[in-house]
């Protein structure tokens, strides 16, 4: 999905959030950007910024914010500028780091890099400017044609392997490849010609005062081809871009990223401990070679230790496994046009005929001019520049002292970057107020630290919000580094307080955006709200342990047979659907025979019109839910489909592995909400795994 086709359908200013319950909203590829799109005309367009760069037209939306075709005004030719997001360009220290990185980046000069050729800011923009390509980005190439062959796909990876060579010399680590930051240009005889994007911004996504925040509240990267070491926080070296090039290979040779599942917190997950599926085994048609579904899984080892040691070793090994397959290297196969809508870093539809396109050369020979002239004015200028310096450096140091944490959400913070501080175990208390205008309502972001748990493990923590009495709201669950929420949580209606019990979470930086869900259920979407009477509260911290005797409690995310709960004969669980489309699945463990017993909301009835229903994952009943209402309803209409709890499974072996899917469904039994989503809440479904004779 192109980052511009994102669309809120709940808050109107966030994209619509993968729930644990749902597969259809977090896919590989989705990489998006969260910000605002502007109505009508772009105001920057026509603009001369830094004196030098008429902005001509925007030509895509990124992670750090909006790139466009520029014109530079002295010498007449164009180029392509990436202006950083707003709350980037409004922290001094973030701005200092950039053009430090900048300057480190426009010093690469692979020719199978992207050429940085100025940064700055001027007029309030915080810009970088380089050169204008024309081509199609990876990605695009593999969603119009598909997998691509070893022996085209060396050439590009044997390019990219250069570009990374030399930065990885010059102490520069990448930190997000990914098929859409590898472009390719038509080279000579339609060969493909490689230019790796976005060094300028590699390590200040690392910057632990940003924590790979981007434009207007988005989070930059994906975890399709991030490494172990990167998901866990810990230093990254040259070999975390060797991972991210074998999964970028595995998802160019198979078609499908090495791990994919229904939320980001699951693929985190897989990368951590799971192997992936050969690529000659996940794609057996597409003509994989075992030699190079060897360098593939060498590359994506979880053990940096064991992956090749840099670059120019995976660089070799893809060029000898080509020329053993008797084939030519990509670098000399012709390329295949793209299909696919333009992409943020496409821009071939934008050079029109007639336009020139700058070169490094003829850049610097204009800002070399530019200098000399320059140089008597910042002479004479020095002693009030000394003065505002001392000036500014007081005035900054104001305003970035710590503010004490007092328990109530600081604006504005309706972008991370202006995220309010919630320490962990802290309650936070705010208001949804003024909307942003019609369409987009207000929203609150809070930024959250996640320590590692007792024994160096995950943290399960208990995460809360209070409801608003006029309309219902959403709690999104982001981790620093991914630009999908790990969860959206709707509770649904007005007045319903959201209580997720145990959440297992990596540890790390994370953020909380409390938003109004406009979503209807099956009813017409709600109009934009505002409250300025009420406070809701948001709170994180550790889970608490169940007491000695109950049954052992559900531990999120639970939604699929990858990360099911695992239940032994003679055991029980309980859980709660706390949220809207919220599922959680249940499988068995253990030999013998055994069968599942369901008992729901004995200790406090569902809403009228809710009911549970169990859905069996294998066996002749595959798919067909059962509904199992409370074990007080009276009625005589009880039928194969419907049922008074407890309900009990035929018995089945346990060798077979079976699992119970368990989510919320409209009670047939009553007249309440036809038409619309049942309602999600605090009440607990019990299962238990009874051995059978």
């Amino acid at each position: 999905m192109p980052a511009e086709g994102l669309a809120c359908a709940r808050c109107g200013t966030l994209p619509p959030g993968a729930s644990f319950a749902s597969e259809a909203a977090f896919l590989p590829e989705n990489t998006g950007s969260f910000a605002l799109r502007p109505a009508g005309p772009d105001p920057l367009v026509g603009l001369v910024v830094a004196e030098r760069y008429r902005i001509v037209e925007p030509i895509g939306r990124g992670g750090m914010g909006v790139v466009y075709k520029v014109e530079h005004v002295r010498i007449g030719k164009l180029m392509a500028m990436k202006l950083l997001a707003g709350e980037l360009s409004r922290d001094a220290g973030i701005v200092g780091r950039f053009k430090r990185e900048a300057l480190t980046a426009s010093k690469l000069s692979h020719p199978n890099t992207v050429q940085v050729f100025d940064f700055g800011a001027s007029e309030g923009l915080t810009y970088l400017v380089m050169e204008l390509l024309p081509g199609a980005d990876l990605g695009r190439v593999l969603r119009a044609g598909g997998p691509m062959r070893f022996d085209r796909l060396a050439g590009i990876v044997a390019q990219a392997c250069g570009s990374l060579a030399e930065a990885h010399g010059a102490g520069i680590v990448h930190r997000d490849l990914k098929p859409e930051n590898v472009f390719l240009v038509a080279g000579r005889e339609g060969r493909d010609m490689v230019k790796v994007l976005d060094f300028g911004l590699a390590k200040l996504r690392e910057a632990p005062e940003l924590n790979e925040l981007t434009s207007a509240g988005a989070i930059v990267g994906t975890p399709y081809y991030m490494s172990p070491e990167q998901i866990r926080g810990e230093p990254v070296d040259a070999r975390a871009d060797v991972y991210a090039l074998g999964a970028l290979m595995y998802r160019a040779l198979t078609g499908v990223a090495p791990f994919v599942s229904a939320s980001p917190m699951a693929v985190f997950t897989k990368h951590l401990t799971e192997i992936p599926v050969p690529p000659h085994e996940r794609a057996p048609d597409a003509g994989i070679s075992p030699g190079a579904s060897a360098i593939v899984l060498r590359a994506l080892a979880k053990d940096r230790v064991h992956r090749y040691p840099d670059v120019d070793a995976l660089r070799r090994a893809v060029l000898e496994e080509a020329a053993r397959g008797d084939a030519t290297p990509a670098s000399t196969t012709r390329s295949v046009a793209p299909r696919a809508a333009p992409h943020l870093s496409e821009v071939a539809s934008r050079i029109a005929p007639g336009e020139v396109v700058a070169t490094r050369d003829e850049v610097e020979a204009y800002e070399h001019k530019l200098r000399r002239q320059r140089t008597a004015a910042r002479v004479a200028g020095v002693a009030a520049l000394v003065a505002a310096a001392v000036l500014a450096q007081r005035a900054w140091a104001r305003a970035t002292t710590p503010v004490a944490f007092d328990g109530r959400e600081r604006e504005p913070n309706d972008q991370p970057g202006d995220a309010t501080s919630l320490p962990f175990g802290s309650t936070v208390r705010g208001q949804i107020g003024r909307r942003v205008d019609a369409t987009h309502s207000d929203r609150d972001f809070f930024a959250v630290d996640v320590q590692t748990g007792p024994g160096g493990t995950a943290r399960v923590v208990r995460l809360t919000a209070t409801a608003l009495p006029n309309f219902a709201t959403c709690t999104l669950l982001y981790r620093a580094g991914l630009d999908a929420p790990l969860g959206t949580f709707c509770a649904g209606r007005a007045a319903r307080d959201l209580v997720i019990e145990a959440l297992r979470l990596e540890p790390g930086r994370y953020f909380l955006a409390q938003v109004q869900d406009r979503d209807g259920y099956g009813a017409p979407p709600h109009p934009v709200h505002e409250n300025v009477s009420d406070a809701y509260a948001i709170a994180i911290g550790a889970a608490p342990v169940a007491a000695a005797g109950e049954p052992a409690r559900e531990v999120e995310p639970n939604d699929d047979r990858a990360h099911a709960i695992q239940l032994a004969p003679g055991s029980s669980v309980s859980g709660a659907l706390a949220w809207m489309r919220d599922r959680d699945v249940v499988c068995a463990t253990g030999a013998g025979q055994a069968r599942f017993v369901v008992r729901d909301a004995e200790k406090r009835p569902r809403d009228a019109g809710a009911v549970l229903a169990v859905v069996a994952t294998s066996g002749p009943t595959e798919g067909i839910p059962v509904r199992v209402h409370r074990s007080t309803v009276t009625t005589a209409r009880a039928a194969a489909h419907d049922v008074v709890g407890p309900w009990a499974s035929a018995p089945f072996p346990l060798t077979s592995r079976p699992c119970l899917q368990l989510e919320l469904s409209h009670d047939p039994w009553s007249s309440e909400g036809a038409g619309v989503e049942p309602p999600a809440g605090t009440e607990e479904w019990q299962v238990t795994l009874e051995q059978a004779p």
